[in-house]
């Protein structure tokens, strides 16, 4: 055999030698870039699985959040035309009670306005009955002179 070698130039240290370089190429490419490389990659897998999952986490936040924000605005409604019923009844109870206010004043004003009329009325009389008797006294008087001169 170590002639076959002689015959194509092939030395065996030459070869065991290539072997062995080529194990410890084999071995630095290995330690220093194959499982970095994979390293990364499983790093990588990891990022794109936690932001796919937080895309879905994100997504259901956001469907719970249109969710509630519906039941808010519909609440939010509903409150508001409970308070708009509640001040249009207080409105009316308001405009009741002024209605009643001014009728009962306008009726006191009324009674006031008439108890005036009959006391100015009574003493209009009065005031004729005295007059009339001043009158009847001096035409008295008067009928008296004349039968007197």
């Amino acid at each position: 055999m170590q002639e076959i070698f002689n015959a194509f130039g092939i030395d065996a240290r030459l070869i065991v030698i290539q072997i062995i370089n080529f194990g410890l190429l084999l071995f630095a490419l290995w330690y220093f870039l194959y499982t970095p490389v994979l390293t990364l990659l499983d790093e990588r897998q990891k990022k794109i699985e936690k932001g796919v999952t937080d895309a879905e986490d994100a997504a259901r936040s956001k469907e719970a959040a249109a969710s509630e924000r519906t039941t808010i605005v519909s609440e939010a409604h509903k409150d508001a035309e409970h308070i708009v019923e509640r001040a249009k009844q207080h409105a009316d109870e308001k405009v009741a009670a002024l209605i009643q206010d001014a009728q009962h004043t306008a009726s006191r004003i009324t009674a006031d306005a008439q108890a005036r009329g009959e006391e100015i009325k009574a003493r209009a009389e009065e005031e004729s009955k005295d007059e009339v008797a001043k009158l009847a006294i001096l035409a008295a008087e008067k009928v008296l002179r004349e039968k007197l001169d």
